[in-house]
């Protein structure tokens, strides 16, 4: 029996957008079912010059040239009853019109798509278009037959912020973990027990919503209170440290440096492997966001068994699998909280260490959970 087709709709070429991870694991996850139609859109640039997580413009660029190769699709009947499209971030302008060709065509095509962030999310750099976004956002899901999500927090936050009025949505949204896979974060360290040198790192781009200029506070009441700065790291895959929305945090972490440059170090350019590196040869790694629909950050940290120190806020108390330990409450010290993690030594430390590795673990099997969602559906009618 021939395999129905999915037109699988990546995201653009950036490698903050775990691009080539993602291209990679959902042609191999869906492969088993589905006959694969890559639809690559038109990338701008391959950094992010206008916007944060992403380049806005090279984004809307991205979509339009995949909604026009989905759109010769129809025209042509490529598209065919019982086929699938996934559009792997649904902050895609155009989505609806894919359902409109469908419907309109009388096609009977199974649209889903992975919703990461978008003007809903509480300080993202989209956020100030939510006047317009909301609408777009609700049409979106709303043209769709399942929207993936990270966590419950994820789902929560655009139930609540979106669709508190289309309670025939809700159930559209579905919980499912990002696409990870630990084994293969792993394995980019080749040395299993590396000497943790780093005693804080910080694993965020310095972007407002990431809030690093809390981040330097704490260093500094740390040092204060116990009498000298850690080894502490800031990292960046951008050929330079940058933020696109609070220069003034830059200026922070560079003065940081300045005073501290035998224990404050800036790391620019790290591909994957590099950064991984950086986590696995650091003892506590440390965010201090307080919206995240997922946290990939952290995520891979636990992968190479950094101890994580975030908020009770978001999805990170999902993250952490509410151990208390790895979670900073407004009643918390901050400082009394990641002097604990740097103290532990020993049985102690190796017990942290595998909780933390179990928590990413947790994350490793949501491609399959997507993929049985998706068939469950098609097979519903």
């Amino acid at each position: 029996m021939q395999k129905p087709t999915m037109f699988l709709l990546p995201i653009e070429p950036l490698e903050e957008r775990y691009t080539s991870a993602w291209w990679r694991w959902l042609p191999e996850s869906f492969g088993s079912a589905f006959r694969i139609v890559n639809v690559l859109g038109g990338a701008l640039t391959t950094t992010v010059e206008t916007g944060a997580f992403l380049d806005l413009h090279s984004r809307v660029h991205w979509c339009a040239v995949q909604l026009q190769s989905m759109a010769i699709a129809f025209k042509r009947c490529d598209v065919r009853d019982g086929d699938a499209i996934f559009v792997a971030d649904l902050e895609h302008w155009g989505v609806e019109a894919l359902r409109y060709m469908a419907r309109l065509s009388d096609v009977d095509v199974r649209i889903f798509g992975f919703l990461h962030a978008a003007s809903y999310t509480k300080g993202d750099f989209m956020e100030p278009m939510s006047d317009v976004g909301q609408y777009a956002e609700r049409a979106w899901i709303a043209a769709c037959d399942l929207v993936f999500v990270g966590t419950g927090y994820a789902k929560a936050s655009v139930i609540e912020r979106r669709l508190s009025q289309d309670l025939h949505l809700h159930e559209r949204i579905r919980i499912t973990g990002n696409p990870w896979r630990t084994a293969e974060a792993r394995a980019l360290v080749p040395n299993p027990k590396p000497e943790r040198v780093i005693d804080v790192l910080f694993p965020h781009r310095p972007d407002a919503e990431k809030r690093p200029r809390a981040f330097v506070q704490l260093l500094l009441r740390y040092a204060d209170e116990h009498g000298g700065m850690p080894r502490v790291a800031f990292t960046t895959g951008r050929q330079e440290y940058r933020s696109t929305n609070d220069e003034g945090a830059v200026e922070e972490i560079r003065a940081l440096a300045s005073w501290y440059p035998e224990q404050v170090t800036i790391h620019t350019g790290l591909d994957r492997a590099a950064f991984y590196m950086m986590l696995a040869r650091s003892k506590v790694v440390v965010s201090t966001a307080h919206e995240e629909n997922f946290g990939y950050a952290m995520v891979e940290a636990m992968a190479q068994k950094a101890l994580p120190l975030m908020p009770v806020a978001a999805s990170y108390p999902e993250l952490a699998r509410f151990h208390v330990p790895f979670l900073l409450d407004h009643r918390d010290d901050p400082v009394a909280k990641l002097h604990h993690l740097l103290s532990l030594q020993g049985a102690e430390l190796e017990h942290e260490q595998a909780v933390a590795l179990s928590c990413a673990r947790r994350h490793d099997h949501a491609e399959e959970h997507i993929l049985q969602a998706m068939l469950q559906t098609m097979l519903e009618g």
